[in-house]
């Protein structure tokens, strides 16, 4: 699934509960690492939900997950921007643009906007 996809599939959507439900939906296509491998990656806090992030730009490598589905979905989001954008689009990646575009921000957690910010700040220091 590209991020093209990604968006038309939350233009379809007309309210939350069904940006909700996509959200859960893709959740699901994000593999869970294994134990060994979800304890050598680093644990982002000051979300509501447990989440593990990491990312490296050259050679490119994310790796994500969170114990929660609804920040699984949104991680998925995340990992296919990154593995989409080039170099200099990575330089100006916004996480808060890209979920309000979605129309998701709005219903999110302090907290759960808390873990993206921290995920953003990650990035445009990779």
């Amino acid at each position: 699934m590209t991020l093209t996809d990604i968006y038309q599939k939350f233009e379809l959507c007309k309210s939350w509960e069904e940006r909700y439900r996509l959200l859960i939906q893709l959740s699901h296509q994000l593999a869970k690492p294994t134990e060994e491998e979800l304890a050598q990656l680093p644990e982002i806090h000051g979300c509501e939900s447990r989440l593990w992030f990491e990312f490296q730009a050259t050679p490119r490598k994310v790796r994500a997950y969170s114990d929660a589905r609804l920040m699984q979905g949104i991680l998925f989001i995340v990992v296919t921007l990154l593995n989409e954008a080039d170099s200099a689009q990575l330089a100006h990646i916004d996480l808060t643009q890209l979920f309000d575009q979605l129309k998701i921000s709005q219903n999110l957690t302090s907290t759960r906007l808390n873990g993206l910010q921290q995920i953003n700040k990650i990035i445009l220091t990779a």
